[in-house]
């Protein structure tokens, strides 16, 4: 719910800005970007262990100028990394991790005196759970990430300038002896909207 308003908020704001009139304006950008990782460890019964490792890193990168001193660039850098674990002996042991991201960046400028609008937007939805049943295990889960977006546009008026930031770590752990039950979920969501004109 949240993720579809606050792209909608920065949409309407640019699209419905009055002040470009029917006339396109002189720049314009949208940059749009989507993460997922997830890592799933099952175990059932038997002696056994399992392990999971992912790491990424996203960079996206946009710039436009014209000959009217107006320019227009966007950025947005994402590091993202998840590490699950899970060993058991005559267990249940389950470890799941899920970590999405959403961001949308979006420009209009005008040359010379004229208008500004940007608004950018960015969503972050991690979460984990780790459980322990039946005979002696142990799991452990881990999401880790780091997310910005920047962007910046001007024309002989001035300029105008954006940045967001994310910072998150998420850890799970669970050990138990043969017959205890154990289980730990953790959830973490962020949702960030930026939006300003210049008319």
């Amino acid at each position: 719910m949240s993720k579809v308003v606050a792209v909608s908020m920065v949409v309407a704001l640019l699209a419905g800005s009055s002040a470009f009139g029917d006339v396109p304006a002189a720049l314009s950008q949208i940059q749009n970007t989507d993460i997922g990782l997830t890592n799933v460890i099952d175990l059932f019964n038997g002696d056994q262990a399992a392990s999971a490792l992912q790491n990424l890193a996203v960079q996206n990168d946009q710039f436009t100028s014209n000959p009217h001193s107006t320019f227009a660039s966007q950025a947005l850098f994402g590091i993202f990394a998840q590490v699950g674990h899970a060993s058991g002996n005559c267990s249940l042991v389950g470890v799941l991790q899920d970590l999405a991201t959403t961001g949308m960046q979006a420009q209009m400028l005008d040359n010379g005196m004229g208008a500004k609008t940007q608004g950018q937007s960015l969503d972050l939805l991690a979460t984990q759970g780790v459980l322990k049943a039946e005979g002696a295990g142990s799991g452990n889960a881990l999401n880790q990430l780091q997310l910005a977006a920047d962007q910046e546009g001007g024309n002989v008026a001035g300029n105008m300038s954006q940045s967001s930031a994310i910072l998150g770590l998420q850890n799970a752990d669970v050990t138990g002896a043969a017959t205890a039950t154990g289980q730990v979920q953790s959830t973490m969501s962020v949702s960030t909207v930026q939006s300003q004109a210049t008319l």
